[in-house]
């Protein structure tokens, strides 16, 4: 278990990361949710001991970071958003020297090498200098470290910025295994789908703060009653705000590009009068969706800002 104590982080006076009190489970795979600059890497650094909070504690599998640092570190495999090696190494180099480094047995730690590299269809490019390869490809060997090491506490910041969507579905795959072989997961990611896919529980930053923890389904459900509308016209319209905004069932009304996104109540019921109002006032409906409410909606409404 993992448990973020009052965690505040500052540089220079400026705080990153603001007052973080949670927990996370052993064995799940906790998402945390928010733009760059929300404070989630902060939070890792903070967590595996590359920074000390400037208040606060925090505990991994009952090891206080601040008085056990050691010990957490042996814990703790951390694949981050940028890779971290020395681009002259190849592959196979990098991997071998991180799985020694975490005291991984030799005959076991190649095998894992090979498996990985076969999983991330790397085996061809395993030799040859990182500085020459992809972005994506990049991006897989520095995840491939921590599927290589498999810690107690994995943690992947941004596992698939940069890749394509197979790779993306791949990387998820190989996450949920290491989560079902026993690692607790820590998943840091500004992408709606891979928080709302991953995640046991998420938890939401902006600006530096937890604003809301819990099970996307459940945190969807806070916003019960709150359908949502998306009328595509030819044209926005911001005059059609104030129409809209008129009917007593609607939250929020707001336009996104030419798409008019309303927040309400009884979203079934109240389609077909939201359509007559607006093209009573000239707009021209090109689309119309009805949904539930989406992460996304969730992060809005409790941050006030859209992720992207």
């Amino acid at each position: 278990m993992i448990e973020f104590r009052d965690v505040w982080k500052s540089f220079k006076n400026v705080y990153a990361v603001r007052g973080v009190t949670c927990t996370v489970q052993d064995k799940e795979i906790f998402g945390l949710l928010g733009p760059n600059g929300a404070g989630k890497t902060t939070l890792i650094m903070t967590m595996a001991t590359v920074y000390r909070a400037t208040k606060g504690d925090v505990l991994v599998e009952g090891h206080n970071v601040n008085t056990e640092p050691e010990r957490v570190k042996e814990l703790i495999g951390i694949a981050f958003q940028d890779a971290k090696y020395d681009r002259i190494l190849t592959a196979r180099e990098i991997l071998q020297w991180h799985g020694k480094v975490t005291g991984i047995d030799k005959s076991l730690r190649e095998k894992r090498i090979d498996d990985t590299l076969a999983k991330f269809g790397l085996t061809t490019e395993a030799r040859k200098r990182t500085w020459t390869l992809s972005g994506g490809t990049k991006k897989k060997i520095e995840n491939a470290k921590i599927f290589v090491q498999r810690p107690k506490v994995a943690v992947f910041d941004e596992p698939t910025a940069y890749l394509d969507v197979p790779s993306r579905l791949m990387v998820w795959e190989m996450i949920d295994e290491l989560r079902d072989e026993g690692s607790t997961v820590v998943l840091a990611t500004n992408m709606m789908d891979e928080a709302d896919r991953m995640s046991d529980r998420v938890g939401i930053m902006s600006k530096g703060e937890m604003v809301q923890v819990g099970p996307p389904d459940k945190l969807k459900g806070t916003l019960r009653g709150r359908d949502v509308i998306e009328l595509k016209l030819k044209e926005p319209m911001p005059e059609l705000l104030g129409e809209v905004t008129k009917v007593e069932e609607v939250h929020d009304a707001r336009f996104e590009g030419d798409v008019l996104k309303l927040e309400l109540s009884n979203g079934r019921e109240l389609l077909p009068h939201m359509i007559n109002v607006v093209t009573a006032k000239g707009g021209q409906i090109q689309s119309a969706n009805l949904k539930e409410p989406s992460l996304e909606d969730v992060f809005l409404h409790y941050t006030g800002t859209k992720l992207t």
